[in-house]
């Protein structure tokens, strides 16, 4: 195995000794050879360290054990111990094509304009599938940074459909914060915006098990639910810190009022308490008001304004119980 792989495979692990050994066969099986993978073990209680014992047998595999510190933790471990020139995080209960690597790597070789690939993915349930593929193309990494913020789409936001030039995280020391669930909604943000251009693949790479999820048995709907919310509105605030150019707080306003409405939404469908359907309309409605010149506040968020300016926003509560039993 080389002292410097062109890719290394981050693999943080917590208590997955059912799922582990298949998604580390994932990696090893791929097309693109030269890489090495990175595991990081979390504190696991399990029988993990003794699956990535026996795979480390395997020269291209080295591993790490902390003491259990969370996921951002060792996102940020795997980051110091890589010796790629690229990398990418593969969570430890899902699976990866055989060309996953080759296909995110290529453009990432061929073009040094390309700094982040972005692939498609399976989202793999016990009886059914949902399938995301992005459309192909190149964007600006501000372009990019205005889409996430904006539309917020998972394909954007998500860390593990991705490959990434290594130096986008050191040069301007990007890591993932300790403690946070929803760590991607407060870092992919960042690279896109160090990145000069980002290419999406209309491939479908990636195999996202959600029967697997660790994290997601672990808390009920509404603490899932909240959690999620929570992190958006911290991502609009953080982005406008951080971005600090009188174009991105003009977007970051705009992903802030879309954090209200998410909550606002919530509320309707009951995933949330009602409490927080009075104190998020008033904050939107508050939003709206000062951005109402704003260039990036879209045609929908005009319309949303309108119906939820009415007395206790009943036409904006008619509107969405229709529309969101439609998604």
């Amino acid at each position: 195995m080389s002292k410097h792989p062109t890719v290394s495979v981050i693999v943080p692990a917590y208590n997955v000794e059912k799922y582990l050994a298949p998604c580390l066969d994932s990696i090893l099986n791929q097309t693109f050879s030269d890489f090495e993978i990175v595991i990081i073990d979390d504190g696991s209680t399990d029988r993990t360290p003794e699956v990535i014992s026996k795979y480390s047998l395997d020269p291209r595999i080295r591993s790490h054990t902390q003491q259990n510190s969370g996921i951002s933790v060792a996102r940020n471990q795997g980051l110091k111990m890589s010796r790629g020139q690229y990398l990418c995080y593969i969570d430890s209960d899902d699976l990866i094509a055989k060309d996953y690597l080759e296909k995110l790597i290529t453009p990432l070789l061929q073009n040094p304009e390309i700094d982040i690939t972005v692939c498609g993915y399976q989202e793999v349930y016990q009886t059914h599938s949902f399938h995301h593929i992005p459309t192909p193309k190149i964007s600006s990494g501000m372009q990019a940074t205005q889409d996430f913020l904006i539309k917020q789409q998972d394909l954007d936001i998500l860390i593990w459909n991705k490959m990434y030039r290594k130096n986008l995280f050191t040069d301007n020391h990007i890591l993932y914060p300790a403690g946070q669930i929803h760590e991607d909604n407060l870092t992919t943000y960042k690279l896109f915006f160090a990145a000069k251009n980002i290419q999406y693949l209309a491939e479908e790479l990636y195999f996202y098990q959600r029967r697997n999820s660790y994290i997601t048995k672990n808390f009920t709907s509404t603490e899932k639910t909240l959690t999620r919310l929570k992190s958006k509105e911290q991502m609009a605030k953080e982005a406008k810190t951080y971005l600090r150019t009188p174009e991105s707080k003009l977007i970051c306003n705009v992903s802030l009022i879309l954090a209200y409405f998410a909550y606002i939404d919530n509320a309707i469908t009951c995933h949330i308490d009602q409490k927080y359907y009075q104190e998020y309309r008033e904050k939107a409605l508050r939003a709206l008001m000062i951005n109402r010149k704003n260039p990036y506040l879209t045609q929908k968020l005009r319309l949303y304004s309108v119906l939820l300016s009415t007395p206790k926003g009943f036409l904006y509560r008619i509107f969405r119980k229709i529309t969101l039993k439609q998604v």
